[in-house]
């Protein structure tokens, strides 16, 4: 069994997180307009997209958004506030390893701080094209290992075995996300050339890359503010776009694939669903799903459709 980051769990609010980070946020935001600019679509989905942060980058590009996140509390918790401001977005509890969707169902999708908690990534990306159609734009977000910062940490202590392009995995420090206090959580950094290959080798070309981030320093934020250390960062993310200085990464793909089925022109959430377990169709009535095959029951508990499997 693949361990998965239960934010549940320990109520864990992602929300909360947020709050005092508006530079973060407004960086990774500018990346994903100029991305979602020229894109057009069906069927988006935001892996691990929560309370749908980033929901308003891509919104106007696809009519029928999509946030699948393991924690069903973060979506029932936000639905209101979600549907009310973009209301064509469904929202899907589903293991990221394991979803619910039928093969080639995607026109595009997208993680961002996510990757994080991914511990196989070669067996999520598989997953990833599965339901994802050919010719799709994916677009992939990761910590990088070899930042700056962590790069002359690593110099400084001629800790040299560190630039190899194993995953790294973060030791907890402060921020458990999911896990009780005290507990080690899901947590890796990503070498960009390991990521780079994966995704290559599942299919999915890079077409861009962007760097986010770059000034993350609080002692910086607290003497010029955020909002001129946007400008700042905006202009950084031009000049060092294609470096390992950042310690965020994005990855803009395109899939391509051999195997297809036919695209299914459906608006319908329904008619793209089945059995996370066995990929076998579902049988649906009122706010339940039932599968044939394995005999799995699923449900809709307060809006929210609960699809999660180990």
């Amino acid at each position: 069994m693949i361990e998965v980051s239960n934010y549940d769990f320990f109520d864990y609010d992602y929300t909360q997180y947020w709050k005092v980070r508006k530079y973060e946020d407004f960086a990774e935001k500018h990346v994903l307009e100029k991305i979602f600019n020229s894109k057009r679509g069906k069927w988006f989905i935001d892996i691990g997209g929560s309370y749908g942060r980033l929901t308003p980058t891509y919104y106007n590009s696809y009519t029928n958004p999509i946030i699948l996140d393991y924690s069903l509390k973060t979506l029932q918790r936000n639905y209101s506030i979600i549907k009310k401001q973009f209301p064509n977005v469904e929202m899907i509890a589903a293991n990221a390893y394991h979803m619910p969707f039928r093969n080639d169902t995607f026109d595009g999708g997208l993680m961002v701080r996510v990757l994080h908690h991914i511990s196989e990534p070669v067996v999520y990306f598989n997953e990833l094209k599965r339901i994802m159609r050919n010719d799709s734009y994916y677009i992939q977000e990761f910590a990088n290992k070899v930042n700056l910062k962590a790069s002359l940490r690593a110099i400084l202590h001629l800790n040299f075995k560190f630039f190899s392009k194993k995953p790294y995995q973060q030791p907890t420090s402060k921020n458990f996300e999911g896990t009780q206090t005290g507990q080690e959580a899901i947590s890796f950094n990503y070498h960009p050339a390991f990521i780079a290959n994966v995704l290559k080798n599942t299919g999915f070309d890079i077409e861009n890359r962007y760097g986010c981030s770059y000034l993350r320093f609080p002692a910086l934020k607290r003497l010029f503010g955020d909002d001129n250390v946007l400008k700042m960062e905006y202009f950084l993310q031009k000049l060092l776009k294609s470096t390992n200085i950042p310690p965020s990464v994005i990855f803009e793909t395109k899939l391509v694939k051999v195997k297809t089925t036919q695209k299914s022109d459906s608006s319908k959430l329904k008619d793209i669903l089945l059995c996370p377990k066995c990929l076998s169709d579902l049988v649906f009535k009122d706010n339940s799903s039932y599968c044939k095959c394995c005999d799995k029951t699923y449900k809709k508990e307060e809006n929210i459709w609960d699809f999660r499997i180990d």
